[in-house]
């Protein structure tokens, strides 16, 4: 079945880049993939609705609507296990809310430190 991922960012362009990324990634490893993606914070609690649970989620902190961390509040109500990255220019800014995420990934996103985030939130390797 592979692993599902959501991903939450507002910017077209970053989502194809983490895209691209996951699934270099994920052959590499001989792993399925889905993904999907959400734009805004009243989308990606709309997608945690209506599907199964994700794997991991990679969610931008600074959307339009709101903040990663209320998206990572309530994915965690649905489940427990589901795996978050916060994704932020900004990491220290978010240091309170260390608790609701298993790890940060630090924008502009480069592509060995992502490769490896993600090897880490999808416990693969």
């Amino acid at each position: 079945m592979g692993k599902r991922v959501l991903i939450v960012d507002d910017v077209r362009f970053n989502i194809e880049f983490e895209t691209k990324l996951i699934k270099n990634v994920m052959v590499g490893f001989k792993e399925q993939v889905t993904i999907e993606e959400a734009h805004s914070v009243s989308e990606a609690m709309k997608m945690i609705d209506a599907n199964e649970a994700y794997d991991a989620m990679i969610i931008d902190m600074n959307l339009p609507d709101g903040s990663g961390v209320e998206i990572a509040k309530y994915a965690r109500q649905k489940d427990e296990s589901v795996r978050l990255a916060a994704l932020t220019i900004y990491p220290n800014e978010y240091e309170k809310e260390r608790p609701y995420f298993d790890l940060f990934m630090k924008k502009p996103i480069m592509v060995e430190p992502f490769k490896q985030n993600l090897i880490r939130l999808l416990r693969i390797g």
